[in-house]
């Protein structure tokens, strides 16, 4: 886990390198108006983003932050985000 500003603060080139990353003050990647990332609160996590079969529903990963309330990207309809884990569950 480094940090996001190791690789000039691109989250693209963050997530090449396999990188976990929790804060990034980035916009959200959504439609609508431009807002804030849940990452840019260190409200959010991406966990090994190349390599996700650790976050697998029922995982390990999955159960460990679902004990703490928080939400896994991986059960969303439209667009899973299989790295993701948040607070709020955006």
């Amino acid at each position: 886990m480094r940090p996001v500003s190791a690789y000039g603060g691109s989250d693209d080139r963050s997530m090449a390198a396999d990188n976990t990353s929790a804060f990034n003050g980035r916009y959200a990647v959504a439609a609508g108006p431009k807002r804030w990332s849940v990452h840019a609160y260190g409200e959010a996590v991406d966990v090994n983003t190349s390599r996700t079969p650790s976050s697998r529903a029922g995982g390990v990963l999955v159960r460990a932050f679902a004990s703490v309330g928080w939400l896994w990207g991986g059960r969303w309809t439209s667009t899973p985000d299989w790295q993701h884990f948040s607070k709020t569950g955006g």
